[in-house]
């Protein structure tokens, strides 16, 4: 058994984990409060929608999909979580299967992956909701042992530069891949051809997300991602148009949400940031 095969092991969670009913009757608010009046449950106008509220389900990474699509369980997760009009934002999904964070992360480019998806977002729609698809590339935070097994999974050969995570500028991370195991290894940087690609891969995952019923989609360029590798000048030490000034290490982010908008729209697409992260 690898490395990779024993943290994937002590890392697995039961079936059931994290799952909890939740009603009215558990949730204690002073005898005063007066929900009517206040803001935290008024109307929000956000973009195309008006949400009846202000409490927002944020994007997560769950790490409980089945060969790379969601379990069907995650349909009771997010029900259980949805209100009439409130906003549902999706775990955390990647556009290219080469490039992993875990074993677990779950993907949209296959038509199982979409159905399995679809399920999901039709039992927050039952209960009112409004649901976003959260897109990511995982970027240097995965590692050889988990770039190999992306790669593997999609019946591809080693590359020729060997398997290495991507990112900005050939900048690695420091510690331990707590996913593998293993060191975070020296990624390589992306060629303009590849970041390219990559835009593209948001863009076809986006239509997969609209195929499956999600009402827009949110682009995570923030928590030490790829996107948010490129904002970053302790990161992105690039010499070309993606790197160098803030208008240049933003390129990327905004040439996603362009390409992304062909599907849903601007008002249909939030941004994910995070503060700054090494």
């Amino acid at each position: 058994m690898s490395v990779l095969d024993l943290v994937v092991k002590a890392n697995a969670r039961g079936p059931t984990s994290g799952f909890t009913d939740v009603s009215d009757d558990e949730v204690n608010l002073p005898e005063n409060f007066d929900r009517l009046s206040a803001t935290l449950f008024k109307p929000l106008r956000v973009g195309a929608f008006t949400l009846s509220h202000r409490v927002v389900h944020a994007a997560l990474g769950r790490s409980r999909g089945i060969t790379g699509r969601e379990s069907p369980l995650s349909a009771l997760y997010f029900a259980q979580r949805t209100t009439p009009g409130g906003l549902i934002i999706s775990s955390a999904t990647g556009v290219s299967p080469r490039h992993l964070i875990s074993l677990y992360q779950v993907g949209l480019q296959r038509q199982d992956q979409i159905d399995a998806l679809a399920h999901i977002i039709n039992a927050v729609h039952d209960g009112g909701g409004i649901w976003f698809q959260q897109l990511y590339h995982t970027g240097r935070a995965s590692s050889p042992a988990l770039t190999k097994a992306g790669y593997d999974r999609e019946g591809l050969p080693e590359p020729a530069r060997g398997y290495h995570a991507v990112t900005a500028s050939s900048i690695g991370e420091s510690g331990i891949n707590t996913h593998s195991g293993e060191s975070f290894g020296v990624p390589r940087a992306l060629t303009i051809e590849e970041i390219g690609e990559v835009i593209n891969d948001y863009k076809s995952t986006a239509i997969n997300a609209v195929k499956a019923g999600a009402d827009g989609i949110e682009i995570l360029a923030g928590n030490g991602f790829l996107l948010d590798q490129f904002l970053h000048d302790n990161i992105n030490q690039r010499n070309d148009i993606y790197g160098g000034s803030v208008e240049n290490r933003s390129r990327f982010t905004l040439e996603v949400v362009d390409a992304v908008s062909e599907v849903v729209g601007y008002q249909r697409i939030g941004v994910r940031l995070s503060p700054f992260s090494k």
